[in-house]
């Protein structure tokens, strides 16, 4: 590949791997529920930054790869295994995108990235993602949590609210645990939830 389809291989192949984290539900899910702590935003822009680097540094990748190195990652940054088949299927799509970019089948790849459903981009230093402290958090209740600004960080959701479980997500977490049974929620061991499909 000649050095201008390279730069323009790699400015591009980016956009791609950003549309796609900023559309991986779970990896939000995990941020806004503070599995990754005060900087969880941060951390997954890093996930996403070195998978980038990871499938642009790397020639012949496998899908069982790209998902073991993914998995691990969710699992130590954000104490999370996801069981809804997200990361297979973002593995797949990655792969498939880097060897139609290299092909230079752009206008194929928008084709198939416009029907993402439309969602803001969150992963990025200047968007502020509100999230809930996770019980235990040993950097929440007397540390001030400053932004970039230097404004203070109130933004915390209501405990409340995290009742609500998304639907939608098969994101396991180990903080807290809900199963379904019989149609009502039950509280199994501690230190798991379960948060189930539509």
């Amino acid at each position: 590949m000649a050095a201008t389809q390279q730069t323009e291989f790699q400015k591009n192949f980016r956009l791609i791997v950003e549309k796609i984290f900023n559309n991986w539900q779970n990896l939000r899910l995990a941020v806004e529920h503070g599995m990754g702590g005060r900087n969880g935003q941060q951390v997954a822009i890093q996930i996403m930054d070195y998978t980038y680097q990871y499938c642009v540094g790397n020639e012949n990748i496998t899908q069982g790869e790209l998902q073991e190195v993914l998995e691990e990652l969710m699992d130590q940054e954000f104490n999370t295994l996801c069981d809804d088949n997200s990361i297979p299927e973002i593995c797949r799509n990655l792969l498939r995108y880097k060897q139609m970019a290299q092909q230079n089948q752009y206008p194929e790849i928008e084709t198939e990235l416009s029907k993402l459903p439309p969602g803001k981009e969150w992963l990025r230093p200047d968007v502020k993602v509100t999230y809930t402290p996770v019980d235990g958090d040993s950097s929440s209740d007397d540390d001030e949590d400053m932004d970039e600004d230097g404004d203070d960080d109130d933004d915390e959701i209501d405990e409340s609210e995290e009742d609500e479980a998304p639907s939608g997500s098969g994101r396991v977490t180990r903080s807290q645990t809900r199963k379904q049974k019989a149609g009502e929620f039950v509280e199994p061991e501690d230190g798991w939830t379960t948060v189930r499909r539509k």
